[in-house]
């Protein structure tokens, strides 16, 4: 007897299951306006922007009143007015002797991670040799290109360069 409810039971219950009307169940979506979908589609742009890497093209003219050559360690860190900064630990050239050749310009073709506007640019030197550069050019393609006026000695072991990017001209 209790085989049988037990297998009536079970019946029962299968056909109540199996007659049963599927419910869709919905949640209240988040609604974005237009400013927050602005800010959201600014904010995906920015994250692909760190994550993005950028072309960059830096043209170096060495002066004519640097020595002949140098073999010296020369580095070069450059930015935007948001703090983004993209530092290149050493520009070498196939010869290094021949790299920052006196009254030689040379150009180096940088990838790295994404900048805005390029407004400061510093050259460290390290080594004995000593070197002057006369100018240097950054370009990045979304922007003009802006050229740095140096023709001064890149002292050993210290920084030297320019932050325009508080200049409101």
């Amino acid at each position: 007897m209790k085989a049988l409810t037990l297998i009536l039971l079970t019946f029962s219950i299968t056909v109540a299951v199996s007659h049963a009307t599927p419910t869709l169940i919905t949640y209240p979506q988040p609604q974005m306006n237009l400013s927050s979908m602005v800010n959201h589609t600014q904010q995906q742009i920015d994250e692909t922007r760190l994550i993005s890497n950028c072309n960059y093209l830096i043209t170096i003219k060495t002066s004519c009143s640097s020595p002949p050559h140098t073999t010296d360690q020369i580095s070069l860190l450059f930015g935007d007015a948001n703090g983004s900064e993209l530092y290149v630990q050493r520009l070498d050239g196939p010869d290094d002797s021949e790299t920052f050749k006196q009254c030689s310009t040379i150009s180096f073709e940088i990838l790295g991670p994404c900048v805005g506007k390029i407004c400061q640019l510093y050259l460290f030197r390290n080594g004995t040799d000593g070197w002057m550069p006369e100018t240097v050019t950054a370009l990045y393609n979304d922007y003009p290109p802006v050229t740095f006026n140096y023709n001064i000695f890149i002292p050993q072991g210290v920084s030297s360069g320019f932050n325009y990017c508080d200049d409101k001209n």
